[in-house]
């Protein structure tokens, strides 16, 4: 026989086992992995369903984003639009009107009382 040494037996008779373990090993029912198709195939359906209803949702949202950027839009042209107004009014604030509104004496008594009125 030829000369081995422990070490060397031992890895061959691991070799063997290891040949014998592919060999017998008891194999899985194709069963198994039927069902295990068919579960993911259910949860891949409801995926897609709920794929289609949140992209649903984005593209209602999409509509309303759009939406809120014409709103805003409009009211920044709008914000411009008052600016340019206080803006004139707060240059002539301090000029005297041209317009001068005559008035007889019932005319300015009139006036003068409506004035008093609405400063209270």
């Amino acid at each position: 026989m030829i000369n081995m040494d422990k070490k060397s037996v031992f890895i061959i008779v691991l070799g063997i086992a290891l040949l014998l373990s592919f060999i017998f090993r008891p194999s899985k029912g194709i069963d198994t992995y039927e069902d295990k198709i068919n579960a993911l195939r259910i949860e891949n359906e409801s995926l897609h369903q709920s794929n289609d209803s949140l992209t649903a949702l984005n593209v209602a949202l999409g509509e309303k984003i759009k939406d809120l950027l014409t709103d805003i839009d409009s009211v920044q042209a709008e914000l411009v639009n008052t600016e340019g107004k206080i803006n004139d009014l707060n240059n002539g604030k301090g000029k005297v009107s041209s317009y001068v509104n005559t008035l007889n004496a019932d005319g300015v008594a009139n006036a003068l009382s409506s004035y008093l009125d609405k400063r209270k």
